[in-house]
């Protein structure tokens, strides 16, 4: 993927979830941050009702804990809310083609019955292809690497964001490295 081809305009998404199975599991929130000229301009965050106990080792990740949904609404209240906040922008995420994307589209089309047509830009592959000597490519690997921040939060709007960064840091540096110049000011 070459820097032209990456959007100024894009959503930045991360979920969190009652497991890593999207056959299995379901989305517990929703966290996403809307980009307009490489900036964000909007902020996107709920819980979900997954009508189930979580197991201890998700709340002990997330800090999210039955309680806390309990009164959230249903995975199919919220997810067309969210698909059409997104629109037809580019989804970005970490490990979004592998995971979060997939939750989505089969939550897509069991509760909806239709596909979602979103281009999907991953920045765990950004990295691996920009960086392959780097033996992890996790977020937390990625902002610490960058500079960005020391821990990850494991809650889907601050993970969304820190994704946002890390994409903004790795075009900046590609740029870099191809000699052309950046915009400082639209990086962070």
């Amino acid at each position: 993927m070459t820097l032209q081809q990456l959007p100024d305009d894009y959503v930045v998404l991360d979920l969190e979830t009652t497991g890593i199975s999207w056959q299995r599991d379901t989305i517990i929130e929703f966290g996403a941050v809307k980009v307009r000229g490489r900036r964000p301009v909007a902020t996107f965050q709920q819980l979900v009702n997954p009508h189930r106990p979580l197991h201890w080792r998700i709340t002990q990740l997330t800090g999210i804990t039955s309680d806390m949904l309990e009164p959230a609404p249903d995975l199919e209240d919220v997810l067309p809310v969210f698909l059409d906040w997104c629109g037809d922008d580019a989804l970005i995420g970490h490990n979004i083609a592998r995971f979060d994307i997939r939750f989505i589209a089969v939550a897509a089309e069991r509760l909806l019955d239709r596909p979602v047509p979103n281009r999907v830009i991953d920045t765990l592959e950004m990295s691996r292809a920009m960086f392959p000597n780097e033996r992890h490519h996790r977020l937390l690997d990625l902002i610490q690497r960058f500079g960005i921040a020391d821990v990850e939060e494991h809650r889907a709007l601050a993970d969304a964001e820190q994704t946002r960064m890390c994409f903004e840091w790795m075009r900046a540096y590609d740029r870099e490295r191809l000699g052309e110049t950046a915009d400082a000011d639209t990086v962070m």
